[in-house]
């Protein structure tokens, strides 16, 4: 069976030495305050979340840049991320400002930029020099959810019904998981440690490869090869 995309339904997978039970007693609430959408938030990578400016700065580049999980595509200005997503799917509807070639290309910009980021990810620095604000379009209740997915730290998991619950929607743990497919930042907003709440891990808008991967260097060290 080929696993859905909205990250709830579909076949599960399985990370090598963690039973359902064990990533279970990972899983928690993420604690959301009561603040605007410009509020600071724990990430270890991001500033703060914002909703994309009609008219994105001048400084704005994009380009293309490898990781140790495939070539992504990259668009940001000084201080800020607008969008980073793996390739593949190609298909996939959600392009936002990379389809825009008015923005100069710069790939080598990119590189440094992602390289800078993934060292610190790989190393589990937990206080990256540099942080950023995300601007990314969405509805109120997608920017929730990625707001709420800021607040899982690295070495933590949690579930699409927990983080419906944490933004005031319980039961609402499919439109989670079609929030989750929606995020256009990759790694930044990190969906990946969103689970299953029996343990089981589940779809991944970027491969179910990739999330084990991911999950496999937060929880168990594993560095990318």
């Amino acid at each position: 069976m080929i696993p859905r995309r909205d990250g709830v339904g579909g076949s599960s997978h399985s990370l090598p030495g963690w039973e359902a039970q064990r990533l279970r007693q990972r899983l928690v609430i993420p604690s959301i305050s009561d603040c605007d959408s410009d509020c600071d938030s724990v990430s270890e990578s991001v500033e703060r979340l914002t909703v994309l400016p009609e008219v994105l700065p001048q400084d704005c580049c994009r380009g293309r840049a490898q990781t140790p999980w495939g070539m992504s595509c990259l668009v940001w200005s000084r201080g800020s991320v607008f969008q980073w997503e793996f390739e593949e799917p190609l298909s996939d509807p959600h392009r936002g400002p990379w389809l825009d070639h008015r923005i100069p290309s710069n790939d080598a910009g990119a590189q440094e930029w992602v390289d800078h980021w993934v060292g610190h990810w790989v190393e589990g620095i937990k206080n990256p020099v540099r942080r950023v604000s995300v601007s990314v379009s969405g509805t109120p209740f997608q920017q929730a959810v990625w707001r709420a997915l800021l607040e899982v730290p690295r070495g933590s998991l949690t579930s699409y019904g927990r983080l419906a619950t944490a933004v005031g929607a319980p039961g609402a743990a499919r439109a989670v998981g079609a929030a989750c497919r929606a995020n256009g930042v990759a790694l930044l907003v990190p969906c990946h440690r969103v689970i299953r709440e029996s343990g089981e891990l589940s779809g991944y808008r970027w491969g179910m490869d990739r999330k084990l991967r991911l999950l496999a260097g937060e929880l168990c060290g594993q560095k990318p090869r």
